[in-house]
C-alpha cells in the first residue's frame, strides 16, 4: 500500500521532496488561487518541470531547464477554496501529463524525454497569501533489485558420442516438443552449430538445404550468456562464435535460434547469407529475424550501431511567458538500443 497524508503549503515556504518511482501520482487540491507541483531528477533548490493548476486562469506544464518549453491551456475555475478537487500526474512514456480524476485524457501534456524524474514537491505559484491544501497518495517505492554478479558459468564445449554421457551443464537453447541443446559438428569441411534432440539421442545441423544427422558432436555448456534479438547480418559485439564455413575463407558461424511453427530452434548464423539457418523436419530452413547468443561482459563497444525550498514563483518569473512553444512534440522515432559490429 502507498502512503496517504495531508499538508498545507504556502508560497516561498520550505517544502519537502518525495521520491516517486512509479511514474504517476494521485492527489487532491483545495486552494483559492493556484497550485504548483515540481518534478525533478534529484532533490534540490530547482525543479526540472513545473506543473501549474489554475495559474492566471490557465493550467500549464513548463520545462525549466530550457528557455522555450511550455504547454498551456485555459482552465477557469479548475480549483476551489471550499472543496477538494482530484487530479493525477503521470510521466511515463517520455510524456508529462496532468489530468482530472476519472478522465484518461490529460488536461495538458508536454514531452519530458530522457528526464529520469524521481522526485516531486508541492507548493503554490503566486506570492500573495495562497494556502494550498493537499491530500496526497504516494505510491509505494519500487526500488530496483540489487543484481548479483554472475561468477563462473563461462561457456565451453564438451565432446559427445554414443559412448559418452551427456553433460549435466549443457545449455538449453530452445524447445521443440522438448528441450533442445546447442551442438556443433564437423561436416564437409565446416564446423557447423545445430541442435540436439534428447529423445532421439541425435544431433542435427543445417547444411546444404538439409538437416544432417550427427551422432558425434560437441555440446555447448555453461550459463554466462544471453540471447539478443537481431536480423539479417547485424551481429552484436560478443556474439558466440561456434564454428566456420567450409569455403576457403572459413567465415565465422555464430550460435543463433529462431521461432518456427511455435518452436524455438537453435542453429547457425552465417553473416554473408544474412539469415539464421535451423534444422527442421529433415530440411535446412532460413529465417531473417532471429536471436543470437552473446557473452554479456564482452558487449562493451562497437564500430557500428544498430549495435530544500523550491521557489516556483521565481522560477516561473525567470522565464518568458510569451515564448513560442517548440518542445512538446509527442512522437519520436524508435531507436535500436543494441550495438552491432560490422559483419565478419
Amino acid at each position: 500500500m502507498g502512503e496517504h497524508f495531508e499538508l498545507t503549503t504556502w508560497p516561498r515556504h520550505h517544502n519537502m521532496f518525495y521520491k516517486v518511482t512509479s511514474s504517476a501520482i494521485n492527489f487532491e487540491v483545495k486552494a483559492p488561487a493556484n497550485a504548483g507541483i515540481g518534478l525533478s531528477s534529484k532533490a534540490g533548490p530547482t525543479c526540472d518541470y513545473i506543473v501549474a493548476i489554475g495559474h492566471n486562469r490557465h493550467s500549464w506544464i513548463k520545462k525549466m531547464t530550457v528557455r522555450i518549453g511550455k504547454e498551456s491551456v485555459e482552465t477557469p475555475n479548475i480549483l476551489s477554496a471550499q472543496e477538494y478537487k482530484k487530479f493525477w500526474i503521470s510521466w511515463y512514456g517520455d510524456i508529462l501529463r496532468l489530468g482530472r480524476d476519472g478522465e484518461t485524457k490529460p488536461i495538458v501534456a508536454l514531452s519530458c524525454r530522457n528526464s529520469n524524474l524521481k522526485y516531486i514537491t508541492f507548493s503554490a505559484i503566486d506570492d500573495h497569501r495562497n494556502p494550498v491544501h493537499w491530500k496526497i497518495e504516494l505510491p509505494p517505492l519500487l526500488e530496483k533489485s540489487l543484481l548479483k554478479p554472475v561468477t563462473g558459468g563461462e561457456l565451453y564445449w564438451v565432446q559427445v558420442d554414443a559412448d559418452t554421457q551427456f553433460p549435466d551443464g549443457a545449455f538449453i537453447g530452445g524447445y521443440e516438443k522438448e528441450n533442445l541443446y546447442i551442438i556443433r559438428a564437423n561436416h564437409r569441411g565446416s564446423l557447423t552449430p545445430g541442435k540436439f534432440v534428447s529423445s532421439e539421442g541425435l544431433g542435427y545441423i543445417p547444411w546444404g538445404g538439409e538437416a544432417n544427422v550427427k551422432s558425434f558432436f560437441e555440446v555447448l555448456c555453461g550459463y554466462d550468456c544471453s540471447w539478443v534479438p537481431t536480423k539479417l547480418d547485424n551481429i552484436p559485439v560478443g556474439a558466440v562464435v561456434a564454428g566456420h564455413s567450409e569455403d576457403t575463407g572459413h567465415e565465422k558461424l555464430y550460435v543463433g535460434r529462431a521461432r518456427y511453427f511455435d518452436h524455438i530452434i537453435p542453429g547457425k548464423v552465417q553473416p554473408s547469407h544474412k539469415v539464421c539457418y535451423i534444422a527442421y523436419d529433415g530440411k535446412e530452413v532460413s529465417v531473417e529475424n532471429y536471436e543470437i547468443l552473446v557473452v554479456p561482459d564482452k558487449n562493451r563497444s562497437a564500430n557500428k550501431f544498430l549495435l530544500p525550498a523550491v521557489d516556483m514563483n521565481i522560477m516561473v518569473e525567470s522565464e518568458d511567458e510569451n515564448d513560442d512553444i517548440d518542445d512538446h512534440s509527442m512522437n519520436y522515432d524508435n531507436y535500436d538500443g543494441f550495438f552491432y559490429a560490422d559483419p565478419l
